[in-house]
């Protein structure tokens, strides 16, 4: 009999357990194996765990990533903003937007990360500053080593997801050197394909701190970035013809301390 109530105690914690876990949002890995997630939060709830679906306000983000908008003709408004990397982006950047017609202005934080955004609310400020049409951030470059990221970081990304609301945006992935824990696996299923762009799937020259890319290397990243709004984004603008010619950035700067 004790035989008996042990077995059953025993499949009861397993399989409170095995709940608990399918509403996780990470994964366990035990040495290189993965351990599956039971089906039971679908059951329960009849929600699917959708890889690049999230909850968001005034959005159906599933028909967001099935369907590609028409492509807009209209001059955007565009805030660019994020870490260090994106100064490298920057001046290509104003060839294509002097070109099209579109505004930009630049917010630089140097050193930041999800944490940083995630836990303020310095986007949306700079959003009610600038009232941009277009959102481009270039955020994770400085999180490519952070261990267990996914489960430290991805309320994070959530917050910044928040303060973007109904805004037409791609997130920009850091242009990796070495293999990251998971920042981009974190950012692809928080924001879907469509609107994320992955910089680590290109070769690179980098500067002598062997991370930022180059400012030729850091053209043809912009370049990328423009065929693929044109072509894989959600809603694609006018990316067209850029120019040669380069101004000064009207950029706002912040360093952590």
């Amino acid at each position: 009999m004790n035989l008996i109530l042990r077995v059953i105690g025993m499949l009861v914690i397993t399989a409170s357990l095995l709940t608990a876990y399918s509403f996780t949002d990470y994964e366990i890995l035990i040495g290189e194996v993965k351990i599956k997630k039971a089906p039971i939060r679908e059951f329960l709830l009849g929600i699917p765990d959708y890889p690049y679906a999230k909850a968001l306000s005034g959005r159906d983000t599933l028909s967001r990533e099935e369907a590609q908008q028409p492509k807009d003709t209209t001059s955007q408004r565009i805030l660019l903003i994020g870490d260090s990397m994106l100064e490298g982006l920057k001046d290509r950047l104003e060839d294509y937007t002097e070109y099209n017609n579109h505004f930009l202005k630049t917010v630089i934080w140097y050193s930041s990360s999800t944490l940083w955004y995630g836990s303020s609310d310095t986007l949306k400020y700079f959003i009610d500053e600038y009232k941009p049409t277009y959102i481009m951030l270039v955020l994770g470059a400085n999180e490519l080593f952070v261990p267990n990221i996914i489960r430290k970081r991805t309320q994070n990304v959530k917050h910044i997801l928040e303060q973007i609301d109904t805004l037409n945006y791609v997130w920009i992935g850091p242009p990796n050197w070495k293999e990251d824990t998971g920042i981009n696996k974190m950012i692809l299923k928080n924001v879907g394909s469509m609107h994320y762009f992955p910089s680590k799937n290109l070769n690179y020259k980098r500067t002598s701190d062997g991370a930022h890319p180059t400012k030729a290397s850091s053209a043809m990243w912009m370049d990328s970035i423009a065929v693929w709004i044109e072509k894989k984004s959600y809603q694609p603008f006018k990316m067209e013809n850029r120019s040669k010619t380069v101004k000064k950035c009207e950029c706002d700067h912040f360093a952590t301390s």
